[in-house]
Formats: structure tokens, C-alpha cells, sequence
């Protein structure tokens, strides 16, 4: 299954004379430094780990005895040792929080560490985003998408613009930040810019910044917990990680946030076995769509069915999604899950 994005990726050129940056710049509306002072005192504040596996590129929970940050299962309301994990899809969840500014609600984590040896000294490692933006409402006490004009956006990343001004025969390309947004559609602005660029000794730290909005830009979304989901490569590997996801808290009480957490780690977020009950009847109802009986599999965080039509349907955050066939090439919304089933009788 596909993931949509609603305007095509800017293209990364090579071969940037990029540093690393060890703050964290946010270009937007100005320069600012972030101030990473959380409400719960720096506990949500972490490092995904970074490093290369198989040829492959791969992101996991950070080891606290190697001097990075890793927030602790207790905090999250999870029992010990046990680490934030989706329950249906065993996609990694990284956790961070909000901190409210006179201008912007944002934050810097979690950043981006890797070991020293761990990488190619000069190799950049880039983020591609994916998904939709998830929303976690305190009332319903369900993951849905997020509001309408509600939009998380990444800035700080790099991208590199040819330069023709240098008077040389070949001239360093220049860089230039960028950022990418998601919202209940999917993602818009840059699919992938540049996170880091990996040290001499083979280490890497860096952070992004995070912050969320109106789709107007004003710092006024709902109180809740919000996620995005992210791959990692790099220049030399880009074969793309496994995905992960990022939870944010923006203004929950930490009992509520872990009340979110929970709605992913400590149980499914998707009724499969009413999922697998509505997909039968689809197939069943309209057979033009969903030509016959097929398995259920789990994919990029979907619970799903595909068919030899080329129409793929799925499950997340109670919505159903659909791509290919008669639907088109992008993820279109057929509507919410607990809608649907109701409105057939399940």
C-alpha cells in the first residue's frame, strides 16, 4: 500500500559541504533557539538511535549506558522493560512533548544519535516522512486523525540547490532548510531532507524541530497527543528503515498521556476481527471494488486486504483507507471505521 502525499518531494542534489548542527535551528518566521524545558521536567526527552545493519539502515531505542537519552517505560505508565511498541504492528514509538513559547508551541526531540564507529564518516542521513497525522482525543479515549486544520511541521532539515554563482567550474551546491508538513491528508512540503551528516570518528547528533499548528500557523491546536511516522536512510544505504513513529503529548496531564500510550502499546488500535467481519461484507456488497475473498495482512501500520484487481483497503486510526483499481493511485478516506461497520449491520 502506498502512502499519499499531496505535493511531490524536492529533490535532494549530492555531495553538500553540510556540518552537522549540534543545537537545534528552527527557520520560521525568524531564527530561534529552542528551549527544551518540558512540562514533565525532561522526561519525555529521548534519542532515536541510528545505525547501520545489513546494509540497511536502522533506528531503535537508545542505550542510556552509551550517554544518550531514553525515557523510561515507567514514565510512559508501562510496566518495567517493557518499551513503547505497537501493539498490532510492532512499529516502534518514540515519545516527546510540546513546550508552549510566546509564539509557537514546539520542541527539539527526540533527536538523532548515532555511536561513535557506528557509520560512514560523511555518509547524510535523511528522513522520509509518510502516513497521516494521528490524534489522540481524551474524550473519546481513541486514536483517530487528527482535526482538520491541524498540521505538525518538521523544520530544520536540509536540502541541497544548485549554485551557479561560484565563478568555478563545479560549484558546492548550497543548502538550504527546509520542511515538511503532516496533517490528516498526509504529508505535504519535502518528503526527504537531509537530518545529519555523519562525523569523522562515525557518530552522529543532531536534532529537528518539531512544531505544531493550525494550517494557518498560529499555535492553537487541541490538547491531545498527536503521532507522525518517519523511515531513515542515507546516501550510501537507501534502502529505507522500518517505519517509526513519533507520539507527541501537547498540554495532557501525564496520567492522560499515558492513557494514550496505552491505546498503542498495551492493547490494538484496530478491532481485526471486526475489520476482517466489514472487509467480508465489502466483498460480499461490491464485488466491482473487492472482487473476491482474500487475507487480511498488516502493513506500513494498516490493517489491510489487496485483491488481484490492484484495489487495496485497510484500517488505521478508525478510518478506512483505499488505494489502487478504481480508487486511483493515491490513499483516498472511505470514511470512519465505527461508521462504516454500523452502517453495515456488523
Amino acid at each position: 500500500m502506498t502512502i499519499l502525499l499531496k505535493n511531490s518531494p524536492t529533490n535532494i542534489l549530492p555531495n553538500s559541504l553540510f556540518k552537522p548542527r549540534n543545537i537545534t535551528i528552527s527557520i520560521l518566521s525568524g531564527v530561534f533557539l529552542l528551549n527544551s524545558v518540558a512540562l514533565f521536567a525532561g522526561e519525555l526527552h529521548q534519542h532515536i538511535e541510528v545505525t547501520i545493519v545489513d546494509q540497511r539502515v536502522q533506528a531503535s531505542f537508545c542505550r542510556p549506558e552509551k550517554g544518550c537519552s531514553l525515557v523510561k517505560p515507567e514514565t510512559l505508565g508501562l510496566p518495567a522493560g517493557q518499551m513503547p511498541v505497537d501493539q498490532l504492528t510492532s512499529t516502534p514509538i518514540y515519545v516527546s512533548e510540546f513546550s508552549i513559547f510566546p509564539d509557537r508551541t514546539a520542541i527539539d526531540s527526540p533527536g538523532f544519535e548515532g555511536l561513535e564507529g557506528d557509520m560512514t564518516p560523511g555518509d547524510r542521513v535523511k528522513y522520509l516522512a509518510s502516513g497521516h497525522l494521528s490524534y489522540w482525543n481524551t474524550e473519546k479515549r481513541q486514536w483517530s486523525l487528527a482535526p482538520e486544520d491541524i498540521q505538525v511541521r518538521l523544520a530544520g532539515g536540509l536540502d541541497l540547490a544548485p549554485n551557479q554563482d561560484c565563478g568555478q567550474v563545479i560549484c558546492i551546491p548550497n543548502t538550504v532548510e527546509g520542511f515538511t508538513l503532516f496533517d490528516r491528508g498526509g504529508v505535504d512540503g519535502a518528503l526527504s531532507l537531509i537530518v545529519g551528516e555523519i562525523r569523522p570518528d562515525g557518530s552522529l547528533h543532531t536534532h529537528l524541530d518539531w512544531i505544531i499548528e493550525s494550517d494557518q500557523g498560529t499555535p492553537n491546536a487541541p490538547v491531545g497527543a498527536y503521532m507522525v511516522e518517519l523511515q531513515l536512510i542515507t546516501e550510501t544505504y537507501p534502502a529505507p528503515s522500518e517505519p517509526l513513529w513519533i507520539m507527541f503529548n501537547n498540554g495532557l496531564a501525564l496520567e492522560d498521556f499515558q492513557q494514550a500510550v496505552a491505546g498503542r502499546v498495551l492493547q490494538s488500535n484496530t478491532d481485526t476481527a471486526l475489520a476482517d467481519q466489514l472487509f467480508s461484507w465489502a466483498e460480499s456488497n461490491y464485488p466491482s471494488f473487492f472482487p473476491h475473498a482474500t487475507t487480511s495482512f498488516i502493513t506500513l501500520g494498516f490493517y489491510a486486504r489487496c485483491y488481484e484487481n490492484g484495489v487495496c483497503v485497510g484500517v488505521k486510526d478508525n478510518h478506512i483507507f483505499a488505494v489502487g483499481g478504481k480508487f486511483g493511485a493515491n490513499i483516498v478516506t472511505l470514511g470512519k471505521f465505527d461508521e462504516l461497520t454500523a452502517q453495515a449491520g456488523l
